[in-house]
């Protein structure tokens, strides 16, 4: 990078400290923010049913293609316009480490068709998180966020307007068009944790709507959720918004909010209980809830097969048809595993290395921001990640999207690493100004 890119990142930097904050109005917003969100679309909104067979043989169709067309001409923006430069940063290395691994991993995969094509959109999405991060600040995260947000209330709209068939498994589960419920479900529960984040510390964090506008998108969305039913992001955004509001608290605060957490719950426990155990069921029996819809027998398999293959894994999207001979379900049920069978220990270090390295550095960058009260509006942002991380968490024990590469779940992992640079340079701008004072 040269000085005069260099001067004019600090510039703007520095602008954005005034523009982050106290400004209400959107500034100039670059089209860099909204690529990663129209790969998700591209990537998730499925507008047909398609036979898992299909999908493994790498037949095409119009939508396929319309997929393809749509990576393709983000490729060629970011290409020929920009030419992606990483910054040298841990996080962003091992999130181009992760992306590049599990994209060779597709030369070695079993269905090559399929492999090939996902890996060209993974590292598709690498290129527009990397841009993602030279272009924008924190202004530009909260713009995304503010996009996410809207998508997932205007899908919500549609699956309201339009409900789709569905197959049997899915009846009784709010969706939109003919997307899976369990892709909607981590749509809908990260939305719901960036809205509650950005009602709860709303009078810090000085966003651009009212306060009273989020608190009903949240509602929206949290209904939304509850319809779908998805048990694993269901359980991920509420304890996420349990421990945000317990890092949002006071000292006392958090005593009482204990108290009164744990007298709700055991009055629930008493009150509800057989509503909210015929919620879980979801209609079978107790014995499916504790294998988790038959998920541990998928687990077991591919626990097998990462024994066989630890190294290296059986290659990327290879998750998506070793399952279907013997359970009849395409895909791990698990990130853990998911990441396990397709990239294997090398594969996995990279993952776990993103986890590990977002969650320390938001609470290292937690500690420093408690030192200067110019940096309350960080609050927001870092509790926000951490609420974001653990929902993710939580979900990818029993839905594979975070470690699948090519979904909404895996974009927000690496955008909140982007996040979390993001708001390392505001915290330094805010030191040096501190200082400088």
């Amino acid at each position: 990078m040269s000085t005069v890119q260099i001067e004019r990142r600090a510039d703007r930097r520095r602008h954005q400290l005034v523009t982050t904050w106290h400004d209400r109005r959107l500034q100039r917003t670059p089209i860099a923010c909204w690529l990663p969100l129209v790969l998700v679309v591209a990537a998730e909104y499925k507008l047909r049913r398609r036979p898992p067979e299909d999908t493994l043989n790498g037949s095409l169709d119009l939508f396929i293609l319309i997929e393809l067309a749509a990576f393709a001409a983000v490729a060629a923006i970011l290409l020929w316009r920009w030419r992606p430069r990483m910054r040298r940063h841990v996080v962003m290395i091992w999130i181009a480490g992760y992306c590049l691994t599990t994209a060779i991993s597709s030369l070695y995969a079993p269905d090559p068709m399929l492999a090939m094509v996902r890996g060209f959109e993974l590292v598709v999405m690498l290129l527009a998180v990397i841009q993602f991060d030279l272009d924008g600040d924190l202004a530009m995260m909260r713009r995304f966020l503010h996009g996410l947000v809207v998508v997932t209330v205007v899908s919500i709209g549609i699956g309201v307007l339009y409900v789709a068939p569905v197959l049997p498994s899915q009846a009784g589960r709010f969706t939109w068009l003919y997307t899976h419920s369990v892709t909607t479900g981590a749509m809908m529960a990260a939305s719901t944790v960036v809205l509650f984040g950005m009602w709860l510390t709303h009078p810090a964090a000085r966003l651009p709507w009212r306060r009273w506008v989020y608190g009903a998108l949240l509602v929206v969305t949290m209904t939304g959720l509850l319809f779908n039913r998805t048990r694993g992001s269901l359980g991920g955004a509420v304890i996420a918004m349990l421990v945000m509001s317990f890092l949002w608290a006071r000292t006392r605060g958090k005593r009482d909010l204990i108290v009164v957490g744990a007298v709700v719950v055991v009055g629930v426990g008493l009150t509800v209980f057989k509503p909210l155990l015929d919620y879980a069921l979801r209609g079978a029996d107790a014995e499916n809830l504790t294998s988790f819809n038959n998920r541990t027998m998928v687990w077991s398999i591919g626990g097998d097969i990462a024994i066989h293959r630890p190294l290296h894994g059986m290659g990327f999207t290879a998750s998506r048809s070793v399952f279907l001979a013997d359970t009849g379900l395409g895909g791990a049920h698990n990130a853990y595993l998911n990441v396990m069978v397709d990239a294997g220990l090398i594969g996995m270090f990279w993952w776990l290395g993103i986890i590990g390295l977002i969650v320390a550095g938001v609470i290292k960058l937690r500690r420093r921001a408690r030192r200067f009260a110019e940096a309350s509006p960080l609050t927001f942002d870092t509790i926000t990640i951490l609420g974001l991380m653990i929902c993710q968490l939580i979900n990818a024990f029993t839905a594979e999207m975070l470690g699948a590469g090519v979904s909404l779940s895996a974009v927000l992992l690496f955008l909140s690493g982007v996040w979390l640079v993001q708001c390392e340079d505001q915290m330094d701008i805010v030191e040096r100004e501190v200082v400088a004072a």
